[in-house]
Order: C-alpha cells, then sequence, then structure tokens
C-alpha cells in the first residue's frame, strides 16, 4: 500500500507538471532535455549498485557498513557526474546542438546526488517500514514541481524541465539525513560485502540501460528535435502505468514468491502474479492506445495531436511484454540472475539492430515496430526460462495470460467504435469519463464470463469474486 501509494502520489505530480509544462513550454523543449538524459540514464543504470539490498540481507548493519555504503555512493555519484562532465561536449558536437554542454553537465548532478542519499534509512526497510520512503520521494517531488513550474513561468525554456528533474534526488537527498542521520566518514572497511553482489547485476544492468534508450541514442541523429520530443513524451505517458503501478510490486512480488516456495506452491503463485499483472495493465494499455487523440488532447493540449499516433504504437507494444514482468522476481528466488542477464542480452541483440533498420527506413513508426519486436522475443525467452527452472509449461504460462487478453475483443471492439470526440470542447472530460466506464464495465463482465464457462478456476478473479461476494453478504 505505502509503496504503490508513494509512487502513484509521485507520478501524479509529474503527471500534473507534465500538464503544465506542456502548455509553458513547447516540443523542442523536451525534445532537449530528453536528448541530455538519454545518456545521463545509461550511466547511472550501468553503474548502479545493490547498496540497499546489500544492507537488508544483513542481520545487524555496523557504523562501518553504512560508511562503506556512503562511500560506495559517493564514488559512484562522482565517477557519473565526472564521465558526463568529460562526454557533455562531444555529445552536444554529435547531436549538433552547443546547448547540451552546460545542460548535460547540471542534468548529471541528479543522478550524483541520488547516489548520496544517508544510507541509514535502510533501518525502516529493515523493519518494513515504508511510510519513510514514501514521504521522501512525495516531498522531493512536490518541491521539484513548484521549482519547475516556477522557472517555467517566469522564463519560459527548457531549463525549467532540467530545475526539476535535478530538484528532487537533492531535496531527497537533504531529507534522507533529518529522517535518518549518520556521521559521514569515508570508508572502504567492507567493501567485500557489496562486491559479491555486483558481478550479474552489473552485466544486466549495462544491457538493460541499452534496452531502455537505444531508441533514444539514435532517433536524434534522424529525426528533428520537434518530433524527438514528441516521441519521448508520448514514451513517458505509455510508461506511466507500468511506473507507477507494476514497478514498485516488485519488491512485494518476490517476497510473495519467496513465501509461496516454502509453502511448496510456488508454480500457482507464479502463474497468479502474471494473470494478476495481465489483468490489471492490459485494458490501461489498450484504453491508451484505442483512445490516444482525446488522451493526448486533453493531458497535452490539441498542440501534441500529432504524437497521438506514437502513443497508440507504444501502449500496443508494451502489451506484448505485459506476461513477462513475474519472470525477474520468479528467477531471483531460484537463485538464477544469470537468465535476468540473458534475457535481457537476447531483447537487445534483437532490438538494437532492428530499432536501427527501422529508424532508418521509416523514422519513429520503426522504433515503434523494433520495440514490438523485441516484446515478442522477451516473451519467447521468458516462456523457455521458466520452464527450464520452475517446470511450468508452455501452456500453463500463456493460459494464464490468455482470459484477461481474449477479455480485451469486446471492449476493444467498443473503443473502435466510439466516434472521435477531441473537437467536442467542454464535453471532451464527460465524454472520456463516460467511455472508460463502459470500457472498464465490458472488459470486467467478458473477463468474469471467460472464467466462469471455463469452470471457475483458482486466480485473481476468483479471488475478487469471493471478496465481492463477502462484502455483498455483509
Amino acid at each position: 500500500m505505502w509503496t504503490v501509494g508513494a509512487r502513484l502520489a509521485s507520478r501524479v505530480i509529474d503527471f500534473a507538471v507534465l500538464l503544465v509544462l506542456a502548455r509553458l513550454l513547447g516540443p523542442a523543449d523536451f525534445g532537449l532535455v530528453a536528448t541530455a538524459m538519454t545518456v545521463i540514464y545509461i550511466v547511472e543504470a550501468v553503474l548502479e549498485l545493490p547498496l540497499t539490498f546489500v544492507l537488508v540481507r544483513m542481520p545487524e548493519v555496523t557504523d562501518r557498513m553504512y560508511s562503506t555504503a556512503f562511500t560506495l555512493g559517493l564514488i559512484r555519484g562522482l565517477l557519473v557526474a565526472g564521465i558526463m562532465a568529460a562526454l557533455s561536449w562531444p555529445l552536444a558536437s554529435l547531436y549538433g546542438d552547443p546547448r547540451l554542454t552546460a545542460l548535460i553537465c547540471v542534468l548529471a548532478l541528479a543522478p550524483a546526488a541520488r547516489g548520496m542519499i544517508s544510507p541509514r534509512m535502510v533501518i525502516f526497510e529493515k523493519v518494513l517500514d515504508f511510510r519513510r520512503k514514501g514521504i521522501l520521494e512525495i516531498v522531493g517531488k512536490a518541491v521539484a514541481a513548484a521549482i519547475a513550474i516556477t522557472i517555467a513561468v517566469t522564463t519560459g525554456n527548457y531549463w525549467a524541465v532540467a530545475a526539476g528533474t535535478v530538484s528532487t534526488p537533492v531535496v531527497m537527498m537533504i531529507l534522507s539525513y533529518i529522517m535518518a542521520p549518520m556521521r559521514l566518514r569515508l570508508s572502504l572497511g567492507d567493501w567485500a560485502l557489496f562486491s559479491t553482489m555486483t558481478g550479474w547485476n552489473f552485466l544486466s544492468q549495462i544491457v538493460s540501460a541499452l534496452n531502455w534508450q537505444v531508441d533514444r541514442l539514435i532517433l536524434p541523429l534522424y529525426v528533428d528535435v520537434v518530433s524527438f520530443g514528441r516521441f519521448t513524451t508520448a514514451n513517458d505517458i505509455a510508461a506511466l502505468p507500468h511506473q507507477a503501478i507494476v514497478a514498485p510490486t516488485a519488491v512485494p512480488l518476490f517476497s510473495a514468491l519467496v513465501n509461496a516456495r516454502e509453502k511448496g506452491n510456488l508454480e500457482s503463485a507464479y502463474l497468479k502474479a502474471c494473470s494478476g499483472i495481465v489483468i490489471l495493465m492490459a485494458p490501461l494499455m489498450c484504453f491508451m492506445a484505442l483512445m490516444a487523440g482525446p488522451v493526448i488532447h486533453i493531458l497535452l493540449g490539441p498542440s501534441w495531436s500529432s504524437g497521438a499516433p506514437i502513443l497508440a504504437g507504444v501502449a500496443l507494444a508494451s502489451l506484448i511484454s505485459l506476461p513477462t514482468v513475474p519472470m525477474t522476481a520468479l528467477v531471483l528466488v531460484l537463485d538464477r540472475p544469470r537468465l535476468v542477464a540473458f534475457r535481457s542480452l537476447v531483447e537487445l541483440l534483437v532490438r538494437a539492430p532492428l530499432t536501427l533498420v527501422g529508424i532508418i527506413l521509416s523514422g519513429i513508426p520503426g522504433a515503434i515496430a523494433a520495440k514490438a519486436a523485441a516484446g515478442a522475443a522477451l516473451l519467447l525467452v521468458t516462456l523457455f526460462a521458466v520452464r527450464s527452472v520452475a517446470d511450468i509449461s508452455f501452456r500453463d504460462q500463456l493460459r494464464s495470460s490468455f482470459y484477461p487478453f481474449a477479455a480485451l475483443i469486446p471492449a476493444a471492439a467498443f473503443l473502435y467504435g466510439v466516434p472521435d470526440f477531441t473537437q467536442s470542447g467542454l464535453y471532451l472530460y464527460p465524454a472520456i469519463a463516460v467511455t472508460g466506464l463502459v470500457f472498464g464495465l465490458i472488459y470486467l463482465a467478458s473477463l468474469y464470463g471467460l472464467w466462469w464457462i471455463s469452470g471457475r478456476p483458482a486466480g485473481v478473479e476468483s479471488y475478487f469474486a469471493e471478496r465481492a461476494a463477502a462484502y455483498f453478504r455483509r
């Protein structure tokens, strides 16, 4: 509740800032900052250290462990900032925009600050108290939102986006030492405790970072900054449901699968997790894809309407990889982390060349097609990996996601028949609300109809059906 709730709240703040900035700034401003952040994201992800994970696993954390974690975080932050400062001028020359030099140097402060958050915050996570972490994220986002909007109103240029990006981790870093104060000492005395976690994690982070950003690395070389700004903004909107709902459930899902393994029902728990994620996320992505025009119109304004096809394509491409989400938790529970790296590597080997060829041939549509193809490859690798480590058949894996996707067909058919009401003025908001409500009801009716016809098997559907029945009995 706290993990997902805090992430949802922070995404709502991000969303509100995006709505304001999209009306004060143009796609070119967003495209410029996105170009600078792309390389920073990659460098930051490659140098990510699992410091918190190591500390959480320790039965007792000493002051020297905290000092070692702080020192490693500081070294990582300085290393990221130094690498980006060194790359700022070459990257500005590569992309043909001298403004990127100063912008990259300033934005590099964000990962540096993120790496210096108080290691003693782990005290709360060890006792499963996620309130502080949630407050930390929400306050950081709120302060950054105020700063970004103020700069956008007063200056009207891209520095507003940059200021918001940097302010969040800086505020979180300061607040973390108020919540969990510690004596700052430089030490690498317990380096051995952390070094054992940097092997497969390092490789996985490198490959994953390239997967996340490969289209953003190539696109600016072949499309103008305005088109790139539309692509990155649409891509970020399509990623919001995943970031706000799926990503925060990683730790609870891992804990649930550990518990299921101890009880001997790991297979059932994994299949329920796959089904639950698809049931929750598939209708959101489908609605976003088929109603991309009204969604873009409401969120960003009519000047961004040309970004609707991009949003639709990215959302549809994201549907393919939804059943693969729980696989990471499963292989970690079974102590097979190399499969995470292998899966990411296969995705990259498919996505990178297809992205390059697709962008050269057709620009942004080619990048979206490459994303869909990589999602299909990811799904295939996941099916084989899960069968090999957990002995779960292809049929059972596919069946867990079949009902949610099948239930989308009548709901999607309804959306497909809805007329375009982007020009309906004030009626646009109630129109999309009613459309969303009807779409949701059709989806739920179809989902439970299929579940009932198939003999009401145990799963997410049966869980909510039992809860609803108990509620109405009371």
